[in-house]
């Protein structure tokens, strides 16, 4: 409205200038005076109207909005009039335009912002309001009511959305919460009570003892007694026993040809003679020298005596094994061969086994010395770091061996 006010007044001025050279020049024209006529009345309607459509219906407000919208272009098309009248484009040059043309050209204004108004075009009644408010200059206020408006219906959108939202959650989670349940209770109906462990002496099944020094039914024992070593001897008195385990400890034997073998013997089997082929383990001769002297050794092997003794004939050729026990002198424990010491008849706390089969002596092994199985590396030497131990173990001021080869001690 400042653009459109500022413009009839300098229309106003500049046609009471010219009035003035008029005056003293020549007379207005009849086309001259409807133009003044024309922009004197629009001034006025324009001062007179009020701003705003206080208290108005929405009906009266679309018209004042379309009565503003037509003033405003007649206002402008009567001052490109005035305009080109000032600069000298009288109707000499192009014809001037008649009273038909005029009223001709305001009702086609007046149709289009009509047109632009009514509910049959695009959009609703209040959209075309809105734009028509637009055409009318209040384009700074119809934005401010545009944003209002846009969010309101955006805050409104996003709170559907968010309860939306929050209710497809709240029923996921029940159902969650439903189908964990569910399974829960399952779980509960498939299993079982755990058992108790609490002492119940009432119910409570005596555990039957075995005594380990007892002797199987066919085992092998000493003759006239229940154990599997005669009665000790003055020979051996103050010393410990040892039990030696044959093969893969002190030897190692084979069906095949060995071309290292140090010794031959024949082996009947089921009337068939065999040849097994024997290597001697590194310094074994030493190590049985040795040991010959300081305890009673006994070698306890799990082969058959038809193949052991032949061998430890050849083997100790200077007597240096006091007893030889063979597998009909092991304990049958769930199809193993085991070497208890409880049956030997020496004291436990003498008894020291040398061998390589942890197995052998799971019924004893805090008296057991583990060495490394062999088959033929020439440059073992096991038996012979092994006798300084023995040496030692050997000696009066030690009570009871297992308290010293007790590895859980």
């Amino acid at each position: 409205m400042g653009f459109i006010s500022s413009l009839l007044c300098c229309s106003s001025s500049q046609s009471g200038n010219q009035r003035e050279k008029a005056n003293g020049k020549r007379p207005l024209t009849a086309q001259q005076s409807r133009i003044h006529t024309a922009l004197s009345n629009s001034t006025r309607q324009m001062n007179t109207a009020p701003s705003r459509n206080d208290g108005k219906p929405a009906g009266e407000a679309k018209a004042t909005g379309s009565s503003k919208a037509i003033r405003t272009s007649k206002a402008r098309s009567e001052a490109q009039v005035v305009s080109s009248a000032q600069h000298g484009h009288a109707s000499t040059e192009e014809p001037a335009e008649t009273e038909d043309d005029t009223l001709n050209k305001e009702e086609k204004q007046v149709v289009s912002v009509y047109n632009g108004e009514t509910e049959s075009s695009t959009g609703t009644a209040e959209d075309h309001g809105l734009l028509a408010r637009k055409a009318a200059g209040g384009a700074g206020e119809t934005d401010e009511e545009d944003a209002d408006e846009d969010e309101d219906r955006n805050s409104t959108s996003h709170e559907v959305t968010a309860v939306v939202h929050e209710a497809e959650q709240s029923s996921s989670a029940e159902d969650d919460s439903d189908a964990a349940l569910a399974e829960h209770q399952d779980r509960e109906g498939d299993m079982q009570r755990a058992p108790s462990y609490d002492y119940d002496p009432e119910n409570a099944v005596s555990e039957e003892m075995v005594d380990l020094a007892a002797l199987q039914p066919d085992q092998a024992h000493a003759p006239g007694v229940n154990t599997l070593l005669p009665v000790k001897t003055e020979q051996f008195s103050g010393k410990k026993c040892l039990v030696l385990d044959l093969d893969e400890t002190l030897v190692h034997s084979s069906f095949k040809f060995l071309r290292t073998a140090d010794f031959v013997i024949p082996v009947e089997i089921d009337n068939q003679v065999h040849n097994v082929y024997v290597i001697k383990r590194p310094g074994v001769d030493d190590f049985l020298r040795l040991v010959g002297q300081l305890y009673e050794v006994v070698v306890f092997t799990a082969s058959v005596s038809r193949y052991g003794d032949p061998l430890l004939d050849v083997l100790d050729q200077n007597h240096c094994i006091h007893h030889r026990l063979f597998r009909d002198s092991c304990y049958n424990y769930d199809g193993n061969y085991i070497k208890n010491l409880s049956q030997i008849g020496r004291p436990l706390s003498d008894l020291i086994i040398l061998d390589n089969s942890p197995a052998s002596y799971i019924f004893h092994p805090q008296h057991a010395i583990p060495i490394s199985s062999w088959f033929s590396d020439v440059h073992d030497n096991e038996l012979l770091d092994i006798l300084p131990l023995l040496e030692d173990l050997a000696e009066e001021n030690v009570p009871d061996v297992g308290k010293i080869l007790d590895v859980t001690i």
